[in-house]
């Protein structure tokens, strides 16, 4: 908490204030809320609205489909079977026995006995919002399993129903996970049943129909507005609306009918999801991250799909803004993310293409109305300005200016060049495993045994009689290469994947975004002079000598990616990357790892040097640092010294208490990077050199240690793996 204070203390005293009163305000504003739910409902319960059709699949729309595995996938999902963040499939219900996250197990709640007025739910929600919960409960399918939607299934801990949102608590309880709810009511799952209804012969196809709408009416009724956990983070209340609205114009496009009940029903909740997003938007004039962007993606998607009126039309003015101003702020120039890590660039990267091209198909008709929004009507910060002052143009069919075309295209480029050759990404930074949508998943089908010595925290993993394991890679961001290959105008036809089909045909109107090759260009630079300058030769040093195959080193490229201080070093039998530069979030750490001068290496494919990724947040704190540590990383050691400090505990998790190492590149060409940070009181420096035979790094210091191997790797949040597994 004192670090806290600190950084406080370093403010000017009006900006101090303003804080303190935006803080006041939103915590009144709650507080109010709270007490009006002691007497209303706080559903919506409109019944005047209906979801207008947005996204229409053409009748053209062809791609290659592995009929078996979506339609595989597809049936887990009918019986409920979830494999999120390390859980392994497990079938989630009520009165399922959990297996615990390293030994913490909290017990399940109880078998509950459905019926179908919805009398279930009286004892589980607020007394003002039964009634509509059980109006809702009703229009389920006889039949129909209800998924404990509060419920970390992994730990068995659930949250209350009843808990007004701002209340939820996490990271109290060893072993409990609060991203385990919210990744399953993110319902990401929902398009693949859109996927399999379209394929699945004529007999099965309802199957797929009853389900979209009875887990979303499932939710409805047992989360109300502003109560449980399921509320508590806006970014997952944006991203599980996108992902409803997604899926159901992929249901519409591909022919499904659904009755009026059900229709009444979802658009009354988008409108209460849109309208919570605005209410509760993660904002700060100094620092948004990707959980503001996917509020305002969320709430772009909720206006564009409901009716137009002057509310709407405000949201959608509003979110066409943000995307513009999120776009500056949390994007470098070369298109890298902010953040510091390449999983939440995937994120934001996906977040921000989807908004842009969901975007631009608006009608003709809605964007005549957007032209005289009211910006009166707008009353949470920052404020929407009037249409003269937008740097988005309703007049051009790409509404956003160039700018941000290319930069949205340099982000994709960015994965494009940081790919391995299977299309897997080096992990930088952070690993939760996010993701938007989830159109065009990647799996390894794996037997039950071998995912059950694959990985430690599935040692008690049991896989109930199934035979294949479908294990999602994660790590596979071939999606955004295929999209840069799209919005720069090159063929990609052999690669037609539903996800990269659909991503075409939104885009096929656009300009096309030629970059030039950003590709380090050689110079005549001396290495050696440059050391001479540094005066290494009075400091400690450690040596680590790599061998790879001969190959001319002019055949190795280098792309600096400076605003994320990220060196790719590529050539056909040699991958390499190098972390120097600023720490995550403009120095505020957030998703960034204590990695400053940190190297993962391939030969031929083969890792030789990994990062450690994430594995946990919150529930084992303890964990969480070790996996961000200086230690795990392949980088300058001092025995028992972090790079910067961080606030230990729950509080300093996703922070550092003040960046200490202000890295920054000496020197660089294609096969040599010199590098310095002074995270450790005095200056260290490493220098990485590539060479016809073997990749050679010197480290030099103040009494500094040799890099230990990290025993364990995390290929996605909750996964983890022993060295001896790799």
């Amino acid at each position: 908490m004192g670090d806290y204070l600190n950084k406080i203390c370093t403010l000017p005293l009006d900006e101090v204030l303003r804080r303190g009163s935006c803080m006041i305000r939103r915590r009144s504003e709650s507080k109010l809320r709270k007490w009006r739910a002691e007497f209303c409902a706080t559903y919506s319960a409109r019944e005047d609205l209906l979801i207008e059709e947005f996204f229409l699949i053409p009748g053209n729309f062809s791609y290659k489909e592995d009929a078996y595995q979506t339609l595989t996938l597809a049936q887990l999902y009918l019986e409920h079977k979830f494999d999120l963040l390390g859980s392994g499939w497990r079938n989630v219900r009520y009165g399922m026995k959990a297996l615990g996250v390293e030994g913490h197990v909290y017990p399940s709640e109880n078998v509950v006995a459905i019926d179908s007025e919805g009398e279930w739910l009286s004892d589980r929600l607020s007394h003002t919002n039964l009634s509509y919960a059980k109006k809702i409960w009703k229009l389920v399918n006889e039949g129909y399993e209800p998924i404990p939607w509060q419920m970390d299934f992994k730990s068995g801990y659930t949250w209350s129903a009843k808990t007004w949102y701002t209340e939820i608590t996490y990271g109290k309880l060893l072993g409990v996970d609060i991203k385990v709810p919210w990744e399953l009511s993110r319902m990401q799952h929902l398009p693949m049943l859109a996927r399999a209804y379209r394929i699945a012969a004529m007999e099965e196809r309802e199957n797929y129909v009853h389900e979209f709408r009875n887990e979303i009416l499932d939710f409805i009724a047992t989360n109300p507005p502003q109560f449980g956990v399921n509320w508590r983070c806006t970014m997952d209340v944006g991203i599980r609306v996108a992902n409803w609205l997604v899926a159901y114009d992929l249901f519409k496009g591909f022919g499904a009918f659904f009755d009026e009940g059900f229709e009444c029903a979802l658009a009354a909740s988008v409108y209460d999801h849109g309208r919570h997003i605005l209410r509760n938007l993660e904002y700060s004039p100094e620092l948004r991250s990707n959980h503001y962007l996917s509020d305002i993606i969320g709430l772009l998607f909720a206006a564009l799909h409901l009716p137009a009126t002057e509310e709407t039309d405000t949201w959608l003015a509003f979110s066409l803004q943000e995307i513009v101003s999120e776009m500056r702020h949390e994007f470098h120039e070369d298109g890298t993310n902010f953040e510091g890590s390449t999983s939440y660039h995937r994120l934001s990267t996906e977040l921000m293409l989807y908004g842009a091209l969901f975007a631009v198909q608006m009608r003709d008709i809605r964007r005549s109305r957007l032209c005289s929004y009211k910006t009166k009507l707008h009353h949470v910060q920052p404020r929407l300005r009037p249409l003269k002052e937008q740097d988005f143009d309703l007049k051009r069919k790409e509404i956003f200016p160039g700018w941000f075309w290319e930069r949205l295209a340099k982000a994709l480029r960015f994965t494009s060049d940081l790919l391995h050759e299977d299309g897997t990404i080096p992990q930088i930074g952070d690993n939760d495993s996010g993701r938007f949508l989830k159109l065009n998943p990647v799996y390894e089908v794996l037997s039950a045994k071998t995912m059950a010595n694959k990985y430690v925290n599935l040692e008690r993993f049991s896989a109930c009689g199934e035979t294949a394991f479908y294990d999602e890679d994660i790590l596979d961001h071939e999606n955004l290469r295929l999209a840069y290959a799209i919005l720069s105008g090159t063929k990609a036809e052999e690669f037609m994947n539903f996800e990269i089909t659909m991503i075409q045909t939104l885009a096929k109107d656009l300009p096309k975004v030629r970059l030039a090759n950003n590709a380090l260009v050689r110079d005549g630079d001396s290495l050696e002079d440059v050391l001479k300058t540094l005066s290494l030769g009075s400091l400690m040093k450690q040596e680590y000598q790599f061998p790879k195959p001969e190959e001319p080193v002019s055949e190795i490229y280098c792309y600096p990616y400076t605003g994320m201080g990220l060196y790719i070093f590529k050539s056909t039998h040699l991958y390499m990357t190098v972390r120097c530069g600023e720490v995550g979030q403009k120095g505020n750490g957030g998703h960034a790892h204590n990695d400053q001068l940190s190297v993962t290496l391939q030969i031929d494919g083969v890792d030789v040097i990994m990062d450690p990724g994430t594995y946990l947040y919150t529930p084992l704190p303890d964990r969480r640092n070790a996996f961000r540590s200086t230690a795990a990383h392949f980088t300058v050691q001092k025995y028992g010294a972090e790079q910067n400090p961080w606030v230990l505990g729950v509080e300093g998790l996703f922070s550092v208490a003040r960046e200490e190492t202000f890295a920054r590149v000496l020197f660089l060409t294609p096969t040599a990077i010199v590098m310095e940070h002074s995270g450790f009181g005095n200056k260290v420096y490493r220098v990485v050199e590539i060479l016809e035979n073997k990749v050679y790094i010197r480290d030099y210091g103040s009494d500094i240690s040799r890099w230990m191997p990290w025993k364990m790797f995390s290929n996605g949040y909750g996964k983890c793996i022993l060295e001896n597994n790799l």
